[in-house]
Formats: C-alpha cells, sequence, structure tokens
C-alpha cells in the first residue's frame, strides 16, 4: 500500500499537465464545431481539394465534420495520441524510476516481494488512467452540452472515450516491457516519443496504402473514428487482439522483473 500511494503522488504532477492537456484539447477543438456546421458545404468543398493520404493524417478522411459523430472522432484521435503518450512514459517510469535513482537496491532489500513491488506499481499506473478517462468522459459531457449543443449517441461516446483508455493498455504494456528488459534507462521522453510517434506513422502508412496487415501492427488503427460510427461497435478481432498483446506484455514484464539482477547503486 505504501509504495502504492508513493507512486500516486511522485507521479501526480505529471497526470495533472497530461489531463489537463486531454481536457483543453476536447475545450479548444469543440469551440470550432459551430463554425464547422454553419459552413459545412464550404468546408466539404475545400476538403475535397485535399489528397486523401492528407486527410487520413489529420483524422477526417471518411468523416462528415459538419456532424457531431464526425466531428468528435476527429478530435478523438488527438486525444488518443496524446493518452497514448502518457500512457507509454507512465509505463516505462514504472520500473525504471528506482534505477535512474540508484534507489533499486533499498527497495528491493525490504521485506516485500518484487511480485508486490510491481503490482503496486501497475495498480498505480491503472489507477491514474482510469482516473483520467473519467475525468476526460465527464468534461466531454459537459462540453457537449454547455459548448457544443448538439444531441450525441451516448453509446457512440462512451465507445470513444474508452478506445482512449484501450489505446493506452496497450503502450503501458509496451512500457513496463521495455523498462524491465533495458533497467539502465537514463531518458523516459525520448523513448516514450519514439515508440508511440513509431505506430503513428504505421498508422499513417496504413491509410496511405490500405494494407490491412499494417492495420493490425499498431493500436492507432484499431478504434477509427469512421469505423465506431458505422459499426456502432468495436472490430471484436481488434479488441481481442489489443487485450491480448496487453496481457502479454504485462505478463512478460512481471516475469523478467522477478528474475532480473539488479545492482547496487
Amino acid at each position: 500500500m505504501n509504495i502504492l500511494v508513493l507512486e500516486l503522488r511522485r507521479s501526480f504532477r505529471s497526470w495533472l499537465y497530461f489531463t489537463l492537456s486531454l481536457v483543453a484539447v476536447f475545450g479548444v477543438f469543440s469551440a470550432f464545431f459551430t463554425s464547422f456546421k454553419t459552413d459545412a458545404a464550404l468546408i466539404n468543398d475545400l476538403l475535397q481539394n485535399f489528397p486523401q493520404e492528407f486527410k487520413a493524417a489529420f483524422g477526417f478522411a471518411d468523416v462528415n465534420l459538419s456532424k457531431i459523430e464526425g466531428y468528435l472522432s476527429f478530435i478523438f484521435s488527438y486525444l488518443i495520441l496524446i493518452g497514448a503518450v502518457f500512457a507509454m512514459k507512465q509505463g516505462l517510469s514504472l520500473l525504471s524510476e528506482e534505477g535512474r535513482r540508484h534507489m533499486s537496491d533499498f527497495l528491493l532489500t525490504k521485506p516485500i516481494r518484487r511480485r508486490k513491488v510491481v503490482a503496486a506499481k501497475f495498480m498505480a499506473v491503472l489507477i491514474q488512467l482510469l482516473m483520467q478517462n473519467l475525468v476526460l468522459f465527464f468534461s466531454g459531457q459537459a462540453t457537449i452540452l454547455w459548448l457544443i449543443r448538439e444531441d450525441m449517441d451516448g453509446r457512440l461516446y462512451f465507445l470513444m472515450c474508452l478506445s482512449v483508455l484501450l489505446v493506452q493498455l496497450f503502450f503501458v504494456g509496451i512500457g513496463m516491457l521495455i523498462a524491465t528488459a533495458a533497467p539502465k534507462i537514463k531518458s523516459v521522453m525520448p523513448i516514450t516519443l519514439g515508440t508511440v510517434f513509431f505506430f503513428f506513422i504505421i498508422e499513417l502508412l496504413n491509410e496511405s496504402i490500405q494494407d490491412q496487415k499494417l492495420a493490425y501492427l499498431t493500436p492507432f488503427a484499431y478504434y477509427q473514428g469512421s469505423d465506431l460510427i458505422s459499426r456502432r461497435g468495436y472490430d471484436p478481432g481488434f479488441l481481442v487482439l489489443n487485450l491480448a498483446v496487453f496481457a502479454v506484455l504485462t505478463s512478460l514484464s512481471f516475469w523478467i522483473y522477478q528474475k532480473r539482477d539488479f545492482y547496487a547503486g
């Protein structure tokens, strides 16, 4: 319990900054919806002049931005990216913080099993993600009610919000595995940004060449707004793959952490 509380306190500032960023991006983008709705014909004509690859890269290839569902799917493509960076950062920091501070020997000499150490840290990250997504969900509802003032399918909005959490779980698993496999990590953000944008670039390539095989390689392709709008649900294959990757990566991280040798700082 002490480790859990310590981790929550230690990363609260980072959680707060990223959560406020998500809320701010949602609010700022939402403020422009009225303009898109009013000048829908003009904007659609303008967007027709852009290449399909360009529109796909910025999240408005197959959605109608003058409709609340299409516009929110456009916003959530950026919210998912921000959330992925936070999740990867936290997953990577989870098991590498003591190594950077040369405190691993101090922590692991305490009368507590390694499994409980990593479990407490893992729970801290999950709590942060759940709280962050709850804040996003309710602040987004308030924004839709008071700023956008449009009726929104509650089920579709819930699925869009849940997509952020599901993609975050994917990157938490990757971050944990990297942290356990490469214990001497000096800086978290370069690895975080490099990994997240690597998967994002794969998604851009997938949108450009429309290769279904590439879609399976990146979580950014699993919950596209246009698919959610047409399906009113997730693709079962992508959902199972997302959760399976998360489960496998976190299990490997737990196993490696218990077997790894630690050196005194």
